[in-house]
């Protein structure tokens, strides 16, 4: 995933434009594209890409998951 394609996907998961995804939008915007991931599967996720424990995720921790 590129840099731009990291931040357009963010946007879309951040849908209050906080600058941070919570659980609840990812599991929000996973129902929205097919519920494909189990609510497991994406907690699993923000623990693994939220690297300084605030249980968010930030477009900076998005991207270098994905890097």
């Amino acid at each position: 995933m590129t840099e731009a394609e990291a931040e357009a996907v963010f946007a879309d998961i951040d849908t209050d434009g906080s600058g941070e995804i919570r659980l609840r939008e990812l599991r929000d915007y996973d129902l929205a594209n097919g519920g494909t991931l189990g609510g497991v599967k994406l907690a699993d996720f923000v623990r693994e890409a939220d690297t300084d424990g605030d249980r968010r995720i930030s477009l900076t921790e998005f991207k270098s998951y994905f890097a």
